[in-house]
């Protein structure tokens, strides 16, 4: 493991800390919910969903947090206003984790983002996401929203190499400061499975040496797009791959994980506390201490 030179910065969202030197902060998991597909969706167009489900899938993600001493955001995702309101609604009543604004559709997102001002969640809420293209009425629209946190999308489809997402992200950042952002969550735009996904892995060091801010990842399509391992392998295997994926991202010095699926939140909870004690064990060699008693090496090793 290694220490970075640049100092590494801290931010609350909600109750929720995120960033850091590696092995300060245990990583925070952001699971996808309400997303196009999900089983416990009713009418994808009315937000109409099955609610008692919808509260055991929170609620087993609370007693993972509790046991792992990971915390948890909400990949809300919503395709209508209608669906965003009650989305929102429900998360905001039953649970305290912060949770992010997730729509193909910038004027999706900015409607969710006003709701969000109307009803006082704002400290709760990530914008997702922003990036170097982001029109200056949607940069405007964000700041008048009062949200503090966002996404910054390093995605560079002209140059999907290391120093094409860092350019990336320096003009992203640019953006997002203008739209009154003032905590920043670095994503380094991993693509769907292909020979050049390696860049994102690599960005993760990078971006975090030369800004210092929260780094991390989606790494939920990763496995699902690879049609090797779903032509060979069962889908107890690939969830094994999914851990090893999370990993690698952890191991790089990544603060935050978008895995995917809430259902999948059995498999990822347990795998990212143990690589995060043994990051932590790891730096203890370079005078790193936690910063959090629930950290997972005082669940893991205690």
């Amino acid at each position: 493991m290694f220490k970075f030179k640049t100092p590494q910065q801290i931010f609350e969202i909600g109750r929720v800390k995120v960033g850091g030197q590696p092995g300060e902060l245990p990583t925070v998991l952001i699971a996808s919910i309400f997303y196009v597909g999900q089983k416990i969706v009713v009418d994808e167009g009315k937000g109409e969903f099955n609610v008692k489900e919808a509260e055991e899938q929170l609620n087993r993600l609370e007693q993972l947090s509790d046991l792992t001493g990971n915390p948890f955001m909400l990949d809300v995702v919503g395709t209508t206003e209608e669906a965003f309101r009650k989305y929102i609604g429900f998360i905001a009543e039953t649970t305290e984790a912060p949770f992010l604004i997730d729509a193909i559709s910038p004027k999706l997102r900015l409607s969710a983002s006003q709701y969000v001002k109307e009803v006082g969640l704002t400290e709760r809420a990530v914008y997702s996401s922003i990036n170097k293209g982001s029109p200056q009425s949607e940069v405007e629209k964000i700041r008048e929203s009062r949200i503090k946190a966002a996404i910054i999308l390093a995605e560079n489809p002209a140059d999907n190499s290391t120093d094409g997402k860092v350019s990336a992200t320096e003009q992203a950042l640019a953006r997002a400061r203008e739209a009154g952002i003032e905590k920043f969550l670095i994503d380094t735009s991993i693509p769907a499975f292909g020979p050049d996904m390696g860049s994102a892995v690599r960005a993760i060091h990078y971006i975090k040496e030369k800004f210092g801010y929260p780094t991390g990842v989606g790494t939920g399509n990763v496995v699902t797009t690879c049609g090797w391992l779903k032509v060979n392998f069962p889908k107890e295997v690939r969830r094994g791959c999914d851990g090893a994926t999370n990993a690698i991202m952890q191991t790089m010095g990544a603060n935050w994980l978008m895995f995917g699926p809430i259902e999948r939140a059995d498999y990822v909870f347990p795998a990212a506390s143990i690589v995060d004690t043994y990051i932590l064990s790891a730096m203890a060699e370079v005078e790193i201490k936690p910063l959090s008693d629930a950290h997972p090496i005082f669940k893991v090793l205690m």
